[in-house]
């Protein structure tokens, strides 16, 4: 199952680094990150992992670490192909 979760960091060193460890030792795969630092005070960094755990437990872990301000985990989006030829229909659960 995929996951999208938006993580606000502390502009620390090393607070992605630690956040993306947490997430590989958790058993979590990354599809993909993206990391901006908008304002300057702090880092939005934005991630899609895998996995058959529930993405509101990978939440939880990532709201306990010390540089982390807030986790925001996105609903997921789900693609119902109906028939050939058709758009497929974009649901959010």
């Amino acid at each position: 199952m995929n996951h999208t979760l938006r993580i606000q960091l502390s502009s620390v060193e090393g607070a992605v680094i630690r956040a993306l460890g947490l997430i590989e030792r958790r058993g979590y795969s990354l599809n993909k990150c993206t990391v901006s630092e908008p304002d300057g005070t702090g880092r939005d960094m934005e991630v899609s992992v895998t996995s058959s755990r529930p993405g509101d437990l990978l939440k939880r872990q990532l709201e306990r670490l010390h540089d982390v301000d807030h986790v925001e985990l996105l609903p997921s989006v789900i693609v119902n192909p109906n028939k050939p030829g058709v758009r497929p229909i974009t649901r959010r659960i």
